[in-house]
C-alpha cells in the first residue's frame, strides 16, 4: 500500500562543511499542503504533517522554498 501527500517546503537551510563556507547540502522542512483538496484522503487520520530531511547539495537544487511537491509513503 502506498499513500501520497502534497507538501510544501516551509524552510530550506544550508548545511555547511567544516570550513563553514562550503555548502554541503540543505535541511528541508515540509508541511502539509491542503490547498485544492489534494490531501483530503488522509487528513482525517493524520491532520498535520511535519517532515524534515537533509539532502546533499546535488539534491538540494531540486527543492524551492514555498513550492509544492507530492511525496509517496
Amino acid at each position: 500500500m502506498s499513500v501520497t501527500a502534497k507538501v510544501k517546503v516551509g524552510a530550506k537551510a544550508p548545511v555547511l562543511a567544516e570550513d563553514n563556507e562550503t555548502v554541503r547540502g540543505a535541511t528541508l522542512s515540509f508541511y502539509a499542503d491542503y490547498a485544492d483538496g489534494k490531501n483530503a484522503e488522509w487528513k482525517l487520520a493524520t491532520p498535520t504533517l511535519n517532515l524534515t530531511m537533509t539532502v546533499n547539495a546535488e539534491a538540494a537544487v531540486h527543492f524551492e522554498e514555498g513550492k509544492a511537491y507530492t511525496i509517496t509513503f
